[in-house]
């Protein structure tokens, strides 16, 4: 009685509630427990533990996720196994998410997957289960993890442990845990089943009341049967990139969403190949209306972290400081570009809503480091201080697949940089070897959300440079001699979105001339650099220019008294290295179109003359162009070949056109010169 009078006095109160409940149900009076632990949930949604509890006391209410989509194991694991999935290590009898969205946004999540055993690959595959988890705002219960063998028993083997995702290595710092089970004792023809709960625990959606997600509905492994289902607030305006299941939810205010995916054969894992999203089938969720809502939101939550203080204004008059006086915009921007990737190094600190907003800049300057967002920020404020505008941009890399523009979400982007309107210029501050007209590969044909400082924002894809603008281009001098060794002058010329690793890997003078030894020595056996000269290598605002001379033992090969070399003094094996299948089922993607060109003044040994020369030679496809040209006198021969990819992604159906041209330039660069003494007396 006390107790009830307690909660007639504070109704709002959901500790008395549960009290209340406990009490009722220890009296055997179920139905009032019921009332009473319902109205607690109503009050404070975010009781895990209460969910559970209520699922034991009603369970024809079927609250628990796991209970309401309950599964037949037994019968999963006889189904015969798909014909289709012959030659797969492992494959899906089922995979079931089920969402449950409250009122404010926060979630229960349920992972729940049944999984068959077909080789020793798949006993590796499989031995590891796991699901991502903020343990400051959400935990994960095991709440199946059994085998059923062969013959019909059925184990529980699971091994319940919790990672940390931080990656030091990375220099991302998370809040992430990943609870995992291990399967230690798997064998083939095992059926594995384990079910995952994720709850949000957290007080509040650091969202505020938004809910999105990408689900993909496919994967490398076979699959019978993938099902999503959604409960949520009939509230809630949901948006969806597909054709949806809309039924009645399990209580009247809710509504249930569902898809489902039958038997596919899983994707074939191909090197190149495109972002997932433009392989597979997937569902995008949103309570976003249009993208203008999302960059709102996204301005609201970080425009107080975008400030400027004493030493960001006097870097920037510093920094400007160093130019001409009639600097113009662009140089102004390249040089505060310069300044933020050269004075902060790179470190994410991923912890509860940093993940999505940035640090104070100020900070971010004073700690010089931060994240992409962080980076992106303080770039933008320096910008301001020098009287150019420019906004923050958020990025979907390359390598995550292309997205439609249905629905509005904050789930479809991974990354952050930032954007020069006047200029039509994106930067990339986390680039720390990259110039500011090198936009690094993985921004380069992303999707990206260019957020406009509280007036909405504007989806887009990021323009792929051209092969105009990544060059390698090579020079040499080669003297070879009578016994076929050569000595080489070579300057070697990068512009363009790979000039970035060049600088990386040559920053160590002290190693310099050892990693380019293992570079080039791949192609001449035995090389050996005497000196390297590369001015400006450290320097992104200059192109990559590496200068050295070597000493090839075997340039040519020595038959009697003939000397014999390729084009290029080596085989170049490009159909082996770019279309080394010979077919292919996904698109190749390179990193960008890009022109090679090679330039080469080859001297004979003293008394020898060309017998014989390639041919010169031009091969045109839709997507590349090669030609070889060769002029050859008796003091020396003059090579310029030149290779053109017009484009950075080839066409499943033109992959056989590609190889075909790829063999064709390879046979071109195996022609051969001949050198023989000349009949004595000629000149």
């Amino acid at each position: 009685a006390a107790l009830q009078s307690a909660v007639e006095l504070a109704p709002q109160d959901a500790d008395l509630h549960t009290a209340l409940g406990r009490l009722a149900a220890r009296d055997g009076d179920n139905p009032a427990a019921i009332r009473s632990v319902r109205r607690s949930l109503e009050l404070r949604p975010q009781q895990p533990d209460l969910r559970d509890y209520l699922a034991t006391l009603d369970s024809s209410q079927r609250d628990d996720l796991l209970a309401r989509y309950a599964v037949d194991f037994e019968d999963l694991a006889k189904k015969p196994t798909p014909k289709s999935w012959a030659g797969k290590d492992a494959g899906v009898l089922l995979h079931r998410t089920v969402v449950r969205v409250l009122p404010n946004g926060l979630t229960e999540r349920l992972e729940h997957r049944v999984v068959r055993i077909l080789d020793d690959r798949g006993i590796r595959s499989q031995a590891v289960q796991g699901m991502v988890y903020d343990p400051e705002e959400a935990y994960v219960d095991v709440r199946r993890a059994r085998v059923r063998r062969t013959d019909g028993r059925v184990e529980e083997i699971g091994d319940p442990t919790v990672v940390s995702l931080t990656d030091a290595g990375y220099r991302m710092f998370y809040d992430q845990r990943q609870q995992r089970v291990n399967f230690s004792g798997l064998r083939v023809g095992d059926v594995l089943e384990v079910a995952f709960l994720r709850r949000d625990t957290a007080l509040r959606n650091k969202f505020d009341d938004y809910f999105g997600e990408l689900v993909p509905l496919e994967g490398f492994e076979p699959q019978l049967l993938r099902e999503y289902i959604l409960e949520a607030p009939t509230s809630r305006k949901l948006v969806f990139n597909m054709p949806v299941e809309q039924t009645a939810g399990p209580t009247p205010d809710t509504a249930r969403y569902r898809v489902q995916m039958g038997e596919r054969r899983g994707v074939k894992p191909e090197p190149g190949m495109p972002g997932w999203t433009e392989l597979i089938k997937y569902l995008h969720v949103s309570t976003y209306s249009d993208w203008d809502a999302v960059g709102r939101w996204y301005w609201g939550l970080v425009k107080d972290q975008l400030v400027v203080d004493a030493k960001i204004r006097a870097a920037v008059k510093e920094v400007l400081a160093g130019l001409p006086k009639n600097a113009s915009e662009r140089d102004k921007v390249r040089a505060l570009y310069k300044h933020v990737i050269t004075s902060t190094r790179y470190v994410g600190l991923e912890f509860g809503i940093h993940g999505f907003k940035p640090y104070r800049t100020t900070d971010v300057y004073d700690r010089r480091f931060g994240d992409c967002k962080d980076k992106a920020s303080l770039l933008k404020v320096m910008l301001a201080e020098a009287g150019i505008a420019s906004n923050l941009v958020l990025v979907r890399t390359r390598d995550q697949g292309n997205l439609g523009p249905t629905p509005a979400s904050l789930a479809a982007f991974n990354h952050a940089i930032t954007y020069v309107p006047s200029l039509d210029l994106y930067l990339d501050g986390t680039a720390e070897f990259s110039g500011p007209d090198e936009l690094p590969i993985g921004d380069q044909g992303a999707t990206v959300l260019v957020v406009r400082d509280g007036q909405g924002a504007e989806l887009r894809t990021i323009p792929i440079s051209g092969a105009a603008d990544n060059r390698q281009i090579v020079h040499q001098t080669v003297e070879l001699q009578a016994d076929g060794s050569a000595t080489v002058r070579h300057l070697f010329t990068v512009t363009g979105a790979s000039a970035s690793g060049w600088r990386s890997a040559l920053q160590s003078a002290e190693t310099r001339k050892e990693r380019l030894t293992s570079v080039w020595g791949n192609q001449f056996p035995g090389l050996s650099i005497k000196d390297v000269e590369a001015p400006g290598l450290t320097d992104v605002l200059h192109p990559v220019q590496v200068k050295t001379t070597w000493s090839v033992p075997a340039w040519a090969q020595r038959q009697d008294d003939l000397l014999r070399f390729v084009v290029l003094g080596h085989r170049t094996g490009l159909q082996r290295a770019m279309a080394g299948q010979a077919t292919r089922e996904h698109d190749l993607v390179m990193a960008a179109p890009q022109t090679e060109i090679n330039v080469l003044e080859i001297v004979p040994p003293k008394g020898y003359g060309f017998a014989q020369t390639p041919a010169s030679k031009t091969i045109e496809a839709p997507f590349a162009r090669f030609a070889l040209e060769v002029a050859a006198t008796s003091g020396k021969a003059e090579v310029r070949t030149e290779l053109e990819y017009r484009t950075h992604r080839f066409k499943a159906e033109d992959y056989r056109a590609l190889r075909d041209f790829l063999g064709q330039v390879d046979g071109a660069l195996e022609q051969a010169f001949e050198l023989r003494p000349e009949p004595r007396g000629a000149n």
